[in-house]
């Protein structure tokens, strides 16, 4: 039988479920074909939607954080599965729901503290009432110079920070844009070691929603601005040098788009209020 589990990295019940396959697996050899996929929160809602338009009825009302299947057919939620096991193998879970958030907890902090990736959050104000956060996966195995740029500002305490910064450009259907730690405006941008710096690499696409790049004044120009996309933008690609993903706060997202702007200037002040490696807020 081919089993899949999908689900969030940090919710319990998926790693309940998929603690109960291993164990199936373990116990049964050769009568399963165990297949798990861990997923971001980002990456859930975009497969949730894939496989609402593939079910249709079946997953439409569906508001758990983990989706199971066996040979292609839906068996619902990390409950549901584990009736199923149940009922197939005979398999009793004693253990308490604490031990799974334990678990999903470790799970989700050895996911942060990978060596090829930085995890980096910015908390949001509007009007100086907070907004919301966004976190950001960064791929420093593809674009070492262009992230550790980018971290530099996210953590510093002095005068070059993004804390404090404005996002002072929503271009509606296309990004958001910031990074003007200096005025503002948006015609400042220059890197946290002076100057500017040239384009790294194109190996990160602009395949979604959620994309974070460089914003440029033409080819090797640098700097501190940075933008994230609204959509898909392929035209990118070559343009600008993106170096991450939103991995959490497509919501978030959503409610900047929609802020009421002029000539593309949020009315109200879109501040950057705090921000910093997302593994330090979970360390402390």
């Amino acid at each position: 039988m081919d089993v899949e589990i999908f689900g969030k990295i940090k919710d319990h019940d998926f790693q309940m479920a998929k603690l109960a396959l291993e164990t199936l697996c373990r116990e049964n050899p050769g009568a399963l074909k165990p297949n798990v996929y861990p997923l971001t929160d980002t990456d859930w809602i975009e497969f949730l939607q894939k496989k609402k338009n593939e079910l249709r009825g079946e997953s439409w009302g569906f508001k758990a954080n983990v989706m199971t299947f066996v040979d292609g057919d839906i068996v619902g939620d990390g409950d549901d599965f584990m009736v199923w096991a149940k009922e197939k193998f005979g398999m009793v879970d004693f253990r308490p729901p604490p031990f799974y958030e334990a678990i999903a907890q470790q799970a989700y902090g050895q996911y942060l503290a990978r060596e090829n990736r930085e995890i980096v959050y910015l908390d949001f104000s509007h009007d100086g009432r907070p907004l919301g956060r966004l976190i950001f996966e960064l791929f420093k195995d593809k674009v070492p110079i262009t992230v550790e740029n980018f971290i530099k500002f996210v953590t510093s305490k002095d005068d070059k920070k993004f804390a404090g910064s404005i996002i002072h450009r929503i271009v509606k259907n296309g990004w958001i844009q910031g990074g003007d730690y200096i005025s503002g405006s948006g015609g400042n941008s220059e890197a946290f070691d002076g100057g500017m710096f040239p384009d790294e690499s194109f190996a990160v696409k602009h395949c979604k929603r959620g994309t974070i790049g460089m914003a440029n004044d033409g080819c090797h120009t640098n700097g501190s601005q940075f933008y994230v996309t609204l959509g898909p933008a392929p035209w990118m690609d070559e343009k600008y040098v993106a170096f991450g993903y939103i991995i959490e706060g497509m919501s978030v997202l959503d409610t900047i788009e929609e802020l009421e702007t002029f000539n593309e200037r949020p009315k109200r002040p879109l501040t950057i209020y705090s921000c910093g490696k997302l593994i330090d807020l979970v360390e402390n």
